[in-house]
């Protein structure tokens, strides 16, 4: 067998051809960097930036309660015109006004205390058995009752009569009403109530809204909507 023949250089024919030398990469530069003191002023910008936008979201906390409270404000008026409250009374005078606290008792004895109220809507109507136009608004307060029944609402009908017995006859099947009774008239008194019926609606926080004077068909639903926009 001949012999391979070699190349003229001497190596060796079969052998893989030699890896050609490369040159190291330059290292790559290290990222540019901020000088210490402007680095410092960005972080503090950033700082106040945030903290600008912190200081304006807290004040628009209020201005947006504000805002709410406004707009159900108006929405109860809204649904409460209808009952035609007067803005003045001759012993409180302009209204909203703070409620004059009573206790008054009904016909089992049991004192109710308008401050421990606070918390439901409460509509105190001032009556007499006597009053023929407090007798024609009676079915229709006992409606609202039954209307706003698991509410947060109460309905005081406080009697000036003179005695239970007569109450009592009046309502012989009896009533879904909270019947109290006044005989000395200080109470219809300290809300400048002279004539009967007038109506004082008071706000879960114990403010007067609205006053009403004669009677009017409370069992109406617009009516219903006047006390729930003051429970919302």
């Amino acid at each position: 067998m001949s012999k391979k023949r070699k190349r003229r250089d001497g190596g060796d024919p079969t052998a893989p051809p030699a890896a050609t030398a490369v040159e190291p990469s330059a290292p790559l530069p290290a990222p540019s960097t901020l000088p210490r003191p402007l680095a410092l002023l960005g972080a503090g910008l950033c700082a106040i930036a945030g903290g600008l936008v912190l200081v304006a979201f807290l004040r628009s906390i209020p201005d947006a309660a504000a805002r709410a409270r406004t707009g159900a404000t108006r929405a109860a008026e809204s649904a409460c015109a209808g009952l035609r409250p007067d803005p003045n009374n001759t012993v409180l005078g302009e209204l909203p006004k703070a409620a004059p606290d009573f206790r008054l008792k009904d016909y089992a004895g049991r004192e109710v205390h308008l401050a421990e109220l606070k918390g439901n809507v409460v509509l105190v109507n001032f009556w007499a058995t006597w009053c023929s136009t407090c007798v024609v608004e009676m079915p229709s307060m006992e409606r609202l009752v039954a209307r706003m029944h698991g509410k947060p609402f109460r309905l005081l009908a406080v009697s000036v009569d003179d005695d239970w017995p007569e109450i009592r006859k009046f309502f012989s099947r009896g009533t879904p009403l909270e019947v109290l009774l006044d005989t000395e008239r200080t109470t219809p008194k300290a809300y400048g109530t002279e004539k009967f019926p007038e109506s004082f609606i008071i706000d879960r926080d114990g403010t007067i809204r609205y006053y009403i004077v004669s009677n009017r068909d409370w069992g109406t639903g617009d009516v219903a909507e006047c006390i729930q926009s003051l429970l919302d």
